[in-house]
């Protein structure tokens, strides 16, 4: 995120440090799996977010090591839950032993295997719901989590920017992944249903709101 006004420390420590668990979950992902968590100023604002929304039921589709899943469950009441889907049962299992560290394990239930079948086995209605998987299949996740979403109910997406790559996605040799994310942000953007905005955190988190 670019800070304009002073050292991003000073914001930091201040609005998204984080603790212990989440910084050893962190090391953890960079020892055994991709580096593709949400940053942490991300994972603040969807913390933020979700509470402010009073968000009670959340889905999540890409659940890697459990981090932006911690972030979320951190945002749940007593009685909130979060249905998460990931492709690889390695880390799901080690997702499953991050949230029973956090002490999440109750609220979360970790689903395996591809987001886009699992989707058609759950039922509505979510609070909100979070995307960060397959960036090929942003535009079939929108189709898939709208009718699970209550009105008034978050729909947020990361790597909305992909590094610049999005806004730059025409012509030929346009890197399928960017132009999968153009597809979904023009949707979001243009839909009547849908509320919508990016915010410059992390690489742009995209934030809709379900009209009633």
């Amino acid at each position: 995120m670019t800070e304009p006004n002073g050292d991003t420390d000073f914001w930091a420590d201040r609005f998204w440090a984080e603790d212990e668990l989440l910084t050893a979950l962190r090391a953890d992902i960079a020892a055994r799996a991709p580096k593709i968590q949400i940053q942490a100023e991300a994972g603040a604002a969807l913390t933020t977010l979700l509470m402010a929304a009073g968000a009670r039921r959340v889905l999540e589709i890409g659940t890697l090591f459990g981090y932006s899943g911690v972030w979320i469950g951190r945002a749940l009441p007593a009685d909130g839950t979060l249905d998460t889907l990931e492709l690889s049962p390695a880390h799901a299992e080690a997702a499953r032993e991050w949230f029973e560290r956090a002490g999440l394990g109750s609220k979360v239930t970790v689903h395996v295997g591809a987001a886009l079948d699992t989707l058609g086995t759950l039922t509505g209605p979510y609070d909100a719901v979070f995307i960060d998987a397959d960036k090929t299949e942003y535009p079939d996740y929108l189709d898939r989590c709208l009718p699970l979403l209550r009105p008034g109910g978050l729909l947020i997406a990361d790597n909305l920017f992909r590094r610049g790559a999005v806004a730059a996605s025409t012509g030929e040799g346009v890197d399928e992944r960017a132009a999968a994310v153009r597809v979904f942000a023009e949707r979001i953007a243009g839909d009547p249903r849908l509320q919508s905005t990016v915010l410059p955190l992390g690489d742009g988190l995209s934030v809709s709101v379900l009209r009633g």
